[in-house]
C-alpha cells in the first residue's frame, strides 16, 4: 500500500478516532490524580509527574487541538496516519505503562512501623536507655520464650520484644505489663498496658503504655489476665520477668 493509499478514508488507521485519543488522556490523568491516595512507592515520582503533566495538558488543550485538526482537514489532504500514530502512540504506551503499574500485583516492600522506629530510636540513645532480657517462668505461655525490654526513664517510653511467647485467645485471656517503680510501693506496680500475641508471629514488638509516670523502673513483669486486664493483679500467673540491674 502506497503512502497516498494510506491517507484514504477507508484506511484502518482512521478507526483510531480522536475521541479514543482524548479518552486515553482523560483516563490516565484521572489515574495519576488518584495516586496520591495510594501507597507512596506505587509509582516512580518522575514517571508519575510526566504522565500527570502530559495528561492534564492534553485534556486542557483538547478543544483547541480538535479545532486545529478539523480546520486542517477542510483545507488540506490528511497527514500521514502512521506519523499521527507515532505522535500519540507513545502517549498510549505511557498510559498502558501506568495501568500496568497500578493493576499488576507486586510484592509489598518491608516497612518500618512506629513501634519498630521507636525501638531503633531508643537503642540509639546510648547511656540513657536500659535493655533488659526477659526471663521465662514455668507458666505454660512462656515455655521457650525470650526477648527483651528497651526502656527510657527520661522519655517515659519503651518497647517490649517477644520471641516464642504463646499466642493468646483474647476471648479467654490477655497479657498485661506491670512496671515496678523504685520510687513507689512495690505492692502497686504501674500498669503498662494490655496486649495480644498474634498466631504465626515469629517476633512481636509492643510499645509500653505506662498509665502514670515512672520514677525509676527496676522490674518488668508480664502476667496472664482476663480479657481487658485488671486494675490490681493477683500475680497468680507470671509469664516473664525482666529485672533491671543497678
Amino acid at each position: 500500500m502506497s503512502r497516498d493509499d494510506a491517507g484514504r478514508p477507508g484506511d484502518p488507521m482512521e478507526h483510531l478516532s480522536r475521541r479514543e485519543e482524548e479518552a486515553a488522556a482523560e483516563l490516565t490523568a484521572e489515574l495519576a490524580r488518584g495516586l496520591p491516595h495510594a501507597e507512596p512507592d506505587e509509582l516512580p515520582p518522575a514517571l508519575k509527574a510526566r504522565l500527570l503533566s502530559i495528561g492534564e495538558t492534553m485534556v486542557r488543550d483538547g478543544a483547541r487541538a480538535r479545532a486545529q485538526r478539523e480546520a486542517a482537514d477542510r483545507t488540506a489532504r490528511p497527514s500521514d496516519p502512521t506519523a499521527r500514530f507515532r505522535t500519540w502512540g507513545g502517549w498510549l504506551a505511557a498510559a498502558a505503562a501506568l495501568l500496568l503499574w497500578v493493576l499488576v500485583p507486586r510484592a509489598p516492600r518491608e516497612r518500618v512501623d512506629d513501634t519498630t522506629r521507636l525501638r531503633y530510636e531508643l537503642l540509639a540513645t546510648a547511656g540513657a536507655v536500659s535493655t533488659i532480657a526477659w526471663t521465662a517462668t514455668s507458666d505454660s505461655t512462656a515455655i521457650g520464650a525470650s526477648g527483651d525490654v528497651v526502656w527510657s526513664d527520661a522519655r517515659q517510653r519503651g518497647v517490649m520484644r517477644f520471641v516464642g511467647l504463646r499466642p493468646n485467645d483474647r476471648a479467654r485471656y490477655q497479657y498485661q505489663l506491670w512496671i515496678f517503680d523504685e520510687t513507689r510501693d512495690k505492692a502497686y506496680p504501674v500498669d503498662g498496658g494490655v496486649f495480644d500475641v498474634p498466631a504465626g508471629a515469629s517476633e512481636v514488638l509492643v510499645p509500653i503504655d505506662a498509665r502514670v509516670p515512672v520514677g525509676k523502673a527496676v522490674l518488668f513483669a508480664i502476667t496472664v489476665e482476663p480479657p481487658g486486664g485488671v486494675v490490681v493483679s493477683t500475680r497468680e500467673r507470671i509469664a516473664l520477668l525482666a529485672e533491671r540491674k543497678s
